[in-house]
Formats: structure tokens, sequence, C-alpha cells
């Protein structure tokens, strides 16, 4: 195990450790961070970055040790050598900007007196003449490699924002312009205060990055052209962007007001300090010469001051060889339930579509993890949120740390969810994946939406299952990517045998001759409290004693202990709702895009009573154009008397059998599943 360590504790130190490593690490090396040196405060996104590398000291068996900044030795760093208690034959190799001779000889010894052994100590002031950014703890090294961009595809520009204040009224507009390029694709790097003013404006659909959103590592591999401007490099993290991809062959574009770049001699090209004149300068003289610049960067002698095998060598490493053995490509799907099974039960339907050569796989909560293997797919279980967490995002850096090793660059994540995690951003990135998102509609009004698709441009697809009825069908989204399907619903089939025969297994099991089946599904509790309404229908139900009342609940549901108390109403926890609601006389539901589907495409009578959190999809007004058909009737959650006045009206009046000849004679969208599961394996990256 290779340990990255750095002369002083900081984010700016920290940030080199990761860079360092993810190289190392990208070339084959088994390497880590000490945890000890973990900053107090290094933000949400450099958690991710570090989650790889970082381990504790008891678990650390160094084979080698790797000092940055060792132009500034702390005792920390001191302490922590010592400590390691490394054997003659355990390599030490320090990089450092030193000002003078004396403060390299000062670094020797230092290190030789925590070490008991002299170290070996690089002068990057000897290797690069001219660095991007003075005193950087970053040793701003890279591996020398050839780029591969797949025929046909256009070249990725990243634009650094450095300085640029989007406020400026020329700004946005010309990124809009070159957002809209057929010879490129655009992605913007921009600070928080910078994307937060992108996002407030008209032009919110640019597809924009934080400058610590991604690795320095993978912004370069996901980038052809690279224009940075402002007032000089801004920051190491971006410096070290435009030196991995140079050493890959690909193109920085020094836009920087005092010629940051260029003045160090490195293969760079001189563009235009003005943002309006990049369109055409990209255009007319880049993108048309694209392979014949990027050879003649490749060819420049200045990328062997950034070569990061003369590190490997100080350090006696060798890249180990790569095993080559193929591995079938495999599509893995990440529904994003916490407490119900609808994101997984849309996936399965999906799922099973897919042709049968389609090696196929998921990832999902505990909640799920049953019905996913009952449907006859392996499942990877990923740890729920839990408030015992120490941090909020805990459980997702889980999530990300099992996705990039369960995933390859030639496998494909299938996306169910309304907000796109960091592990899923992430991992789409960082492995270069190919990715769908399954994005279901009826978001709520506001800013939220927004927040939902700022992550939109990180997937090759986007499949939005529709709704029953077109006026609910929003579009947050236009473009080639964005392919509207028919409803995603599992038709189950019931003869009147197989219901008797279910209503009498009902009998044996409560113990009830009953002669009216009542289903409630009102959630599990989570994202609304339905206890109330649940307590009022048990106790309406109480009255008659030939009445069944099933409450169905889902894993990790929160059931109120009273609802135990009423004699002729159970708690039960199924995997096959579907059956148990066509067995059922009437049906109290929640207004989920599952449950509202599955009722009108089985033709079941029901209440429907809307969920209201502020994060799900506007199930009040599904439920309304429902009733407005007269197919259902709808109940807000504070109804109640309106609640006990349906209950009696379905259970000794005709409503439902109104209902259910208003169902029986309503046509309905073909279902979309077949149409899903053919987006989802047709390979779209060699079309």
């Amino acid at each position: 195990m290779i340990v990255v360590a750095a002369g002083t504790r900081s984010v700016r130190s920290f940030d080199a450790q990761m860079v360092v490593a993810a190289q190392l690490a990208g070339r084959g090396h088994e390497v880590c961070i000490d945890a000890a040196s973990l900053p107090d405060d290094i933000g949400r996104s450099r958690t991710y970055e570090a989650a790889p590398f970082l381990m504790d000291r008891e678990d650390i068996a160094p084979k080698g040790v790797i000092v940055l900044g060792a132009d500034e030795l702390g005792d920390p760093l001191l302490e922590m050598l010592w400590g390691y208690g490394l054997g003659p034959d355990v390599p030490v190799v320090a990089t450092g900007r030193f000002d003078d001779h004396q403060g390299y000889l000062g670094a020797k010894a230092k290190l030789a007196f925590a070490l008991g052994r002299e170290a070996a100590v690089i002068d990057l002031g000897e290797m690069q003449r001219q660095p991007m950014i003075a005193k950087a703890a970053n040793p701003l090294l890279a591996a020398i490699s050839s780029r591969a961009r797949p025929a046909g595809t256009p070249p990725i520009v990243t634009v650094l924002l450095g300085s640029l204040d989007p406020d400026d009224p020329d700004v946005l507009p010309c990124l809009s312009m070159m957002n809209h390029s057929r010879d490129f694709q655009l992605r913007v790097v921009a600070s928080g205060k910078q994307k937060a003013q992108i996002k407030a404006s008209a032009h919110r659909d640019l597809p924009v990055l934080l400058l610590t959103d991604l690795s320095p590592v993978t912004i370069a591999r996901m980038t052809d052209v690279f224009a940075v401007y402002g007032q000089g490099m801004a920051g190491e993290r971006m410096a070290s962007v435009a030196v991995n991809l140079m050493a890959s062959g690909g193109i920085v574009i020094d836009c920087t007001d005092d010629r940051a770049i260029v003045e160090t001699g490195a293969p760079a090209l001189r563009g235009p300090e003005a943002l309006s004149a990049l369109d055409g300068y990209l255009s007319d003289t880049v993108i048309k010469r694209l392979v014949q610049i990027e050879d003649q960067v490749a060819r420049s002698p200045w990328l062997q001051s950034v070569d990061i095998a003369r590190l490997e060598a100080a350090a006696g490493l060798t890249p180990p060889e790569r095993d080559p053995a193929a591995v079938p490509p495999k599509t893995m799907f990440v529904p994003t339930n916490g407490v119900g099974l609808g994101h997984a039960q849309r996936c399965t339907l999906i799922a099973a579509a897919l042709p049968q050569a389609t090696p196929t796989t998921f990832a999902a909560f505990p909640s799920c993890v049953p019905m996913i293997l009952r449907r006859g797919f392996d499942c990877l279980p990923l740890v729920p949120r839990s408030d015992r967490h120490l941090q909020a995002n805990a459980n997702d850096i889980l999530t990300y740390r099992r996705l990039t090793q369960a995933l390859g660059p030639a496998d494909r994540l299938v996306f169910d969810g309304g907000y796109v995690f960091d592990s899923i951003f992430r991992t789409i990135l960082e492995k270069g994946l190919s990715s769908v998102w399954i994005r279901r509609g009826l978001w709520p009004s506001g800013p939220s939406a927004r927040i939902a698709l700022d992550r939109e441009h990180v997937f090759d697809r986007i499949v939005v299952p529709s709704e029953p009825f077109a006026e609910l069908n929003d579009h947050y989204s236009f473009g080639p990517r964005v392919h509207m399907v028919g409803p995603i619903v599992r038709r189950t089939e019931q003869s009147p045998e197989e219901r008797s025969a279910l209503r009498d297994a009902l009998r044996d099991r409560f113990g009830h001759r009953f002669e009216t089946l009542v289903v409630s599904m009102l959630g599990g509790g989570v994202a609304s409290d339905r206890a109330a309404q649940l307590q009022m229908i048990s106790a309406l139900l109480a009255e008659r004693p030939n009445c069944l009342h099933l409450v169905v609940v889902w894993p990790n549901s929160i059931v109120a202990p009273a609802l135990h108390g009423w004699p002729n109403t159970h708690v039960v926890q199924t995997l096959e709702a579907t059956a148990l609601c066509l067995a059922a006389d009437l049906v109290v539901s929640a207004a989920g895009y599952n449950s509202v589907n599955e009722i009108l495409y089985h033709r079941i009578p029901a209440i429907l009573i809307p969920q209201s959190a502020p994060y799900l999809d506007d199930q009040t007004r599904r439920a309304r154009a429902v009733e407005e058909r007269g197919l259902c009737v709808t109940i807000e959650e504070t109804e109640f008397l309106l609640l006990e006045r349906a209950m009696r009206d379905c259970l000794d009046g005709t409503t439902v059998e109104r209902f259910r000849g208003a169902l029986s004679e309503f046509e309905l969208p073909e279902p979309g599943i077949e149409a899903a599961a053919r987006l989802i394996a047709e390979d779209w990256r060699d079309a």
C-alpha cells in the first residue's frame, strides 16, 4: 500500500493528496491516505473524492510513502512518519518547491530525523521551471498517455469561468449560444457563487460543474478542450485538470488575462480573452484542426516535466500489468425507494422485458431487495439513510463506493428516482458509464423541479413513463435524449376462481368469515402520516362484523400501535398487494404513480387519499384527474367527514358498482414497458 501524505494538514494539501492518489490508483497501484490527515471541513464533494483512499492508521501497512509539499513540513506529518516505524526497504519520496537550496536541505534533515534515515526529495522547481501556480502543494504531475475519442462524437469543451462574472450581460448569452453548437458539447466549471447566479438566470439549463464536483483527473478524462478564463489559474485543482489533459494529448486554451498557462511553456493555445470570441475560435480554428493540434501537444517536450513516471521511478514503483480479461457488459438498475416499492417495481417490470441476453442486476435499499430477488434478479444491497449516521450523506458515500466497485466503463446504469444523488452523478461520470434516467413526472411546483433537472445532462437518455391522462404529462425538458413511453404498470390476471380461493384463504388465515373485504394502502407513514385516517376507517369497519380490513404496509413503514386493537383490522406486509386489491370489494389508497395505474388498469373501485409531502409528486392533481372522470372518489387528508360519507356510500350504496362500470368502459393508453426496455437496451453509443 502506497501512502500519500502531505507536509501540512489543510484543504489545499488534502486536494493534492487526493489528486496524486487518484493518478497512482489509475496506474494500478494500491494507494491510501491516512485518515488522520483529513482536515476538519473538506466539504461534501471532497468527502466522496476521498472515500476510496481513506484508511485508519492501524489498518495501513506502508510499502512506500510519498510526501507532498515538503517545503512545509509540519510536526503532525513528522510524527505520523515516525509512528509508521518504516523499515529500511520502504521507500519514502518527498516533493516540494523550495525557495533555495537551504530549504531543500532543511526538508531532507527533518525527514531524516523522523525516519532515522535519508528520504529521496524531489525539487519540483528543477523539473518545472515556471509552474502554473507558485508554491503549489500539488506537484502538478500526470500520466503521459494517448486519447481515444469515439469516431463521430463531437468533442467536449469545458469552459472554466475563473473570475468571469455571470451577471455580466455578455457572459451567459455567449455560453448559451455555445451550448447549442453542433461542433462540440459544452460544459462549464464554476464556483458555488457563479453556479447559483447561472441557475437563477434564464440560462439555467447550462450544464455546470462546481470546482469540487469531480476530481481533476475525472474532469480531464471527460474533456477534449479546456478553455480557461480569469486572472491567473483558478486554483491548484484546475491547474491539475490542465496538466492531466495536456499529458493525454488534450487541448488547453489559455484565455486568462495574464497568459498564466502559455507563459509556463506548456503546449497550450493562446485563446481570445473575450468570451464572445470563443465560439468562433473553437469552430473555425480548434475543432477543424483537432487531430493535428492534439498530435502537436502529444509531441511536446514540456510533457516530460510533468511525467508522473519520474515520481514512480524515485519511489521504486512499477505500474502493475493490467488483467485484460474481458467482462461482459451489464445493465444495473438503481431504484431509490426508501419505504415503498414503486421505483423498484417499475424497474423490475422494465428489466424483465429486456432481451434475455442482457446481463441485468440491481442495486437497491433493503425494503426492495426481497421483491427484486423474487422477480429473479441479483441485487447489491445498499445502506439506507439513518439519523444515527454522523453525516447526513454517509449512506450515499457508501452507495458511491459500492457502485464504483461493481460497475465498469462498459456497463450501463439505469437510475429511477426524482433526485440524482451524488453517488449516481459521480459514478456515471467517473466510470464513463452509459446511463439512463427513468424520470417520472408530476413534480411539485417550485424550485425543486429545477434542482432535480440540474444533473440531467449526465444521462445519455431520459425515459419518461407517462401518466394515464394527457393533461398530467408535464414536460420538464426537451431534446433527442428525452423519450416518453406509456404508463409502466404491471398487469395481474385473477380469475373468479382465484379470487374466491384467495378470499377463502384470508378467512382461514384471520379466522374471520367476512363477506366484505376492504384493503387500505395509504403509504408507509413517512412521507405523510395517515394514522388518523386509518383509525377512522378501522372504527367505521369495526361496526361491520362481516367486514375484514387489511392495512397493507411496506418494509420500514411506521405503523400506529393502536391499529392492532381493532377487532377486524389487520396489518399485513406483502409483495402481492395487487392480488389483494383484486380480491377486495373496496380499496382505500394513496395516489402514487404505481397505485393509481394499478387501480385503473385492473378496474378496481377505490377511494384515493393523496399524500402531500413537498418532495413527492403531485398526488392531489393525479387523484383529481381520476375523480373528474368518474373513476374514483378523492378525499383530502383533512376531510374526515367526507371520508366517512364516502366509505358508507361505497359499502352500502351503489358507488362501487358505478365505479366498476365506468372503469370497465374507460380506454387507457397502452403500457410502455416494452418501449422503455427497447430504449434502454439499444446500443446508442455505437449508433
